[in-house]
């Protein structure tokens, strides 16, 4: 499983219903990135983003919703991680913060941009232990910093 996200240097990943920063080519970046693939994400962010999501499956983790279009709807992690796992496709977990908070312990690599600016919000991407991961690619770009982790 591939943990995939943006945030800033302080860890933020959100505000109300979206993200603080509008940088549409880091986002076309997570698309590329993610087609044709399976995403594991939260109801809210599903919300914010579902309608855009170029993956091949997209699971949802969500204790109050039953259905939503184009997902298959889930109640738990482990569930969402089961199903992702049947369709034979690369794993993504991509937020929000509960799911990451949940994934990041299971995940051999993650894909982290970092926008570039200051930003505040009400959600943040959990802390993880450096120790545990090794930094196999770095890309500079005028408005992110896109990382690659690999779990040691």
């Amino acid at each position: 499983m591939i943990i995939i996200g943006a945030m800033t240097r302080d860890r933020v990943i959100g505000r109300g219903d979206g993200m603080p920063w509008d940088v549409p080519e880091e986002y076309e970046h997570f698309r590329r990135l993610v087609a044709g693939e399976t995403i594991v994400i939260g109801r809210r962010s599903y919300e914010i983003f579902g309608k855009s999501l170029t993956s091949a499956h997209t699971v949802v983790v969500s204790r109050s919703a039953t259905e939503l279009p184009g997902a298959v709807v889930v109640p738990t992690i482990d569930e969402a991680l089961r199903v992702a796992d049947g369709f034979g496709l690369a794993v993504y977990s991509a937020g929000g913060a509960s799911i990451y908070e949940q994934t990041i312990p299971r995940a051999d690599a993650m894909y982290l941009s970092y926008i570039k600016g200051d930003f505040t919000g009400d959600a943040h991407f959990p802390d993880f232990d450096e120790a545990q991961w090794r930094v196999e690619r770095r890309e500079d770009h005028p408005r992110f910093e896109f990382v690659v982790y690999r779990r040691k």
